[in-house]
C-alpha cells in the first residue's frame, strides 16, 4: 500500500460507486467525460470552478491538418522535428491523424473557430510548416473551448460535478484503483469517491517556478497522486518555457500568444536588432526550445532581464482582428501594440513529460489513466510543437473513452460492490496508522512556514533547475526537496496549501532526479555541463517509478 497525503480513515463519507472519476475540467478531462457519459455515470473533480483550468489561457489556438496542400504527415513530421529525438513516432500518428476529426467535434459542439473570406481561418506558429492553427475570438481559443464544454456538459445529466474538490490520492490495492479520496475546500470535509476507473486530466505544474504562465491550481497534483499510487512518470525533466511573456504593471505575468509573431512580429535585442536571424531557417517562427536559448544568450550578452517583442510594422487592422485580449492588456498597461516595442521574456509554460501511458491513455496501474498535460503519451518527445497541447488532450481523451466503453461492456456483476469493499478494506487497513497520525497532528508548520517553503522551493527550482541546470545547482535543490519531502510533519493535514506543497515537492524531486541523469542537453532540458546532445547515450525516456529509475526506448 503507498503512503497517502491524508489516511483514508479520515475519511467522514463514502460516496456511492461511479463507473469512472474525471479530475480536472480543462478541455482534456471534460471532452473526456462527455463522451464517457454516453454510456456511464460519471464524476468531474476540479479543485477550482469549472472554467478555471491551463485550457482557459491557451491563446495561441489548436493544431490540425485541415486544409491543402498541408496533410498530416507533414504535422507529423513537424511534430517528429520539434521532438528532437524523442517522439514516439505511433503516438505522434495518433495524434496527427486524427486532429482533424477533432476540429469537427469541437464544431458539432458549437465552437465559433475564426472565419476568413468563408473560411477557418488558420495561422503558423513556431516550428509549422504550414498555417494549420484554427483560433477563435482572436487570441482567446482557450476561453471559447473552455466556455462551450462547460456549457454543454452541463446538458448531460450522467456528469456529476463536484466543483472546489480537491483530490489527494488515488486509492488502489494490488495495483488496481478503487477510488479517489479528496477534500471539499469549501468544509475541508475528507471523503472517497469509490470507481474502478479514474482519469487524471488535472493539467500541469508551473506554479513550481517563480514565473509562470500557469494558473495558480497548477500545481503538479495529478502527477503527485499517480506517482504515490505507484505510476510510472515519464520524460518530466523537460520543462518548457514560453519565451514571450509580458510583465503587467502590478506585477502579473501576461503570456503574449506566439501566433503575434505567426503574424510576422519580430524579436529584437535591446540594441534593436533581430537576433534569430541566422539562428534558424524560422528565424523568430524557430521551435521554442530554440527561441528561449538564443533569447538568454541574448539577455545574459546585454545583461538585462528581457528582449523587445516588435509588431509595429504589421497592420493595425490585422492586430485588431488577431489579438484584441493582448492589445486591451497592454493598453491596460499604458502601451500600443502597433506603436511600442514590448519587453517580453520566457516563463515555465507546459511540461512535455508527465504520467506514463499507452495510446489508449492507460498507466501501468488497472483502471487509471491520464490525458492532457499531466499525461506524457509520448507525442511531444523533449520539446512540444505549438498548440499540439490541446489537440493532445482531445485525441488521447477519446481513445480513454472508447477503452472505458469497452472494458464496462465486459464487466461482470458484482464489480461494483467488489469496488465497494476494496475502498472498505483499504480504510480498515490505514485505521492502523491512527497512533502516528495523533503524534504527527501536534507537529504541524503553521500557515506561515508552509507559505515559505513553498515561495524557497519555487525559488531554487527557477534557478537550480529552470531553463539551464548544472550539475551543482541541480544537487542544491535536490537536497533541499528532499530534507522536506522526507518529513512526516505535512501528512494528513486538511489544509489545501500543504497538499499542494506536498505535490509540489514530490513532483520536483521527480524532475530534479531525472535532470541529474541526463547528462546531455536536448530540447527543453539544457544542461550548462553538457551542452551537446548525446544520441549515443540519451536518445531514451527516463522512467521514475516507486524510488528506481528505468530507461526506455523511443519507438521509431
Amino acid at each position: 500500500m503507498h503512503r497517502y497525503i491524508i489516511n483514508p480513515s479520515f475519511a467522514k463519507k463514502i460516496h456511492s460507486y461511479c463507473d469512472c472519476v474525471v479530475i480536472g475540467s480543462g478541455i482534456a478531462g471534460l471532452s473526456t467525460a462527455i463522451r464517457i457519459s454516453k454510456y456511464a455515470k460519471v464524476k468531474v473533480l476540479t479543485k477550482s470552478k469549472l472554467s478555471e483550468s491551463t485550457t482557459w489561457y491557451a491563446q495561441g489556438g489548436i493544431a490540425a491538418a485541415v486544409k491543402k496542400p498541408d496533410r498530416w504527415k507533414v504535422h507529423y513530421e513537424d511534430t517528429i522535428k520539434a521532438g528532437q529525438g524523442l517522439c514516439d513516432s505511433e503516438a505522434v500518428k495518433t495524434l496527427v491523424k486524427y486532429a482533424p476529426k477533432m476540429i469537427e467535434d469541437l464544431l458539432e459542439l458549437g465552437i465559433n473557430f475564426d472565419i476568413s473570406n468563408g473560411e477557418i481561418s488558420l495561422t503558423t506558429e513556431g516550428g509549422h510548416s504550414f498555417p494549420r492553427v484554427l483560433h477563435a475570438g482572436g487570441d482567446a481559443t482557450g476561453e471559447e473551448i473552455e466556455n462551450k464544454l462547460v456549457s454543454y456538459s452541463k446538458n448531460f445529466s450522467e456528469v456529476e460535478f463536484f466543483p472546489e474538490y480537491l483530490a489527494l490520492d488515488i486509492l488502489t490495492k494490488n495495483n488496481s484503483t478503487a477510488g479517489v479520496i479528496s477534500i471539499n475546500l469549501n468544509t475541508s470535509m475528507i471523503d472517497i469517491h469509490p470507481a474502478a476507473n479514474i482519469i487524471i486530466a488535472c493539467g500541469g505544474i508551473g506554479q513550481l517556478y517563480e514565473q509562470t504562465t500557469n494558473p495558480a491550481i497548477s500545481t503538479g497534483d495529478g502527477i503527485a497522486m499517480a506517482y504515490r499510487a505507484k505510476a510510472s512518470i515519464k520524460d518530466i525533466e523537460f520543462m518548457q518555457f514560453h519565451p514571450t511573456v509580458f510583465k503587467t504593471n502590478d506585477g502579473k505575468l501576461y503570456l503574449i500568444s506566439e501566433a503575434l509573431r505567426g503574424e510576422g512580429a519580430f524579436l529584437r535585442n535591446i540594441s534593436g536588432n533581430r537576433f534569430m536571424l541566422g539562428k534558424h531557417a524560422r528565424a523568430e517562427l524557430a521551435p521554442r526550445d530554440i527561441v528561449v536559448r538564443e533569447m538568454i544568450k541574448v539577455m545574459k550578452q546585454q545583461n538585462v532581464n528581457f528582449v523587445y517583442l516588435d509588431a509595429t510594422h504589421i497592420p493595425i487592422n490585422i492586430l485588431k482582428v488577431r489579438f484584441p485580449n493582448i492589445i486591451t492588456k497592454l493598453k491596460e498597461n499604458g502601451l500600443r501594440l502597433e506603436k511600442d516595442l514590448i519587453k517580453v521574456f520566457p516563463a515555465a509554460h507546459y511540461l512535455n513529460g508527465g504520467i506514463k501511458t499507452d495510446l489508449r491513455g492507460r498507466t501501468d496501474i488497472r483502471g487509471l489513466y491520464a490525458c492532457g498535460e499531466t499525461a506524457s503519451t509520448g507525442a511531444h518527445g523533449a520539446n512540444r510543437l505549438a498548440s499540439n497541447s490541446l489537440l493532445e488532450g482531445l485525441v488521447f481523451g477519446w481513445e480513454i473513452s472508447k477503452d472505458i466503453q469497452k472494458k464496462l461492456g465486459k464487466e461482470k456483476t458484482g464489480h461494483q460492490q467488489k469496488t465497494l469493499d476494496t475502498v472498505k478494506e483499504i480504510v480498515k487497513e490505514c485505521s492502523k496508522d491512527q497512533s502516528r497520525i495523533n503524534e504527527n497532528n501536534k507537529r504541524f508548520p503553521n500557515k506561515e512556514e508552509i507559505d515559505k517553503i513553498t515561495s524557497e522551493l519555487r525559488h531554487m527550482m527557477s534557478k537550480d533547475s529552470g531553463i539551464l541546470r548544472d550539475k551543482e545547482s541541480l544537487k542544491e535543490v535536490s537536497e533541499f526537496i528532499n530534507g522536506y519531502l522526507d518529513s512526516d510533519v505535512f501528512y494528513n493535514r486538511p489544509d489545501i496549501k500543504t497538499a499542494e506543497l506536498l505535490n509540489m515537492l514530490t513532483v520536483g524531486s521527480l524532475i530534479v532526479k531525472a535532470a541529474e541523469l541526463r547528462e546531455e542537453s536536448r530540447g527543453t532540458h539544457q544542461r550548462i555541463d553538457f551542452v551537446q546532445r548525446d544520441d549515443k547515450n540519451w536518445k531514451k525516456h527516463i522512467i521514475l517509478k516507486n524510488g528506481r529509475v528505468y530507461f526506455e526506448n523511443v519507438i521509431s
